[in-house]
């Protein structure tokens, strides 16, 4: 029983640190759709990037947010996030 409360808590500490640090950054975009975009200071992972036909871009940030912006498709002006 001793020998797994070290392995249990490294998994709590793993599961408590990937909520902490992973976000959704880039979202939307797809055919017109509003598209939001941010800055990310650590690692910006691409989940799904299609193009606007196909459908949105998706990345997550492995880090800290800085900045968030939004523009009213992915090519255009920029709008006020919601």
């Amino acid at each position: 029983m001793r020998r797994r409360w070290p392995w249990l808590l490294a998994l709590v500490a793993l599961a408590i640190a990937a909520l902490a640090l992973v976000h959704r950054c880039a979202a939307g975009g797809a055919m017109g759709a509003m598209y939001r975009a941010c800055e990310c200071r650590g690692i910006e992972w691409v989940q799904d990037d299609r193009t606007a036909a196909d459908g949105p871009r998706r990345t997550l940030c492995l880090s800290v947010i800085t900045s968030t912006a939004c523009y009213r498709s992915r090519a255009g002006e920029r709008v006020a996030c919601d």
